[in-house]
């Protein structure tokens, strides 16, 4: 799903701000340290408010952007659990810019 420049511009970052749904319907936005495998999905860790949300319900939102020269990639997805703190994010939708 991912071309290989946004692969490439994935690795090249490390942080990602990761959005979840809380009980209320509020969305709950955090940065998240972010490591990528080779089809595309991106594994992080999650405790406390995002495993709750994420566990209440498994979509979510994340961006990975760089200020200089403005380029990012911003995804949407459903997320498993794949350890005991520890998810990944399959991108269903993503939105590019600068790449």
């Amino acid at each position: 799903m991912l071309t290989a420049a946004e692969l490439e511009f994935l690795r090249s970052q490390r942080l990602a701000r990761l959005a979840t749904v809380g009980p209320t319907g509020w969305p709950h936005v955090v940065p998240v340290m972010y490591a990528v495998n080779d089809d595309g999905s991106l594994d992080f860790d999650v405790d406390g408010v995002k495993l709750r949300n994420l566990l209440a319900s498994p979509r979510a939102a994340l961006v990975v952007d760089a200020m200089g020269p403005k380029r990012g990639l911003a995804m949407q997805g459903q997320v498993e659990l794949i350890a005991p703190e520890r998810a990944r994010l399959r991108p269903a939708r993503k939105y590019a810019w600068g790449l």
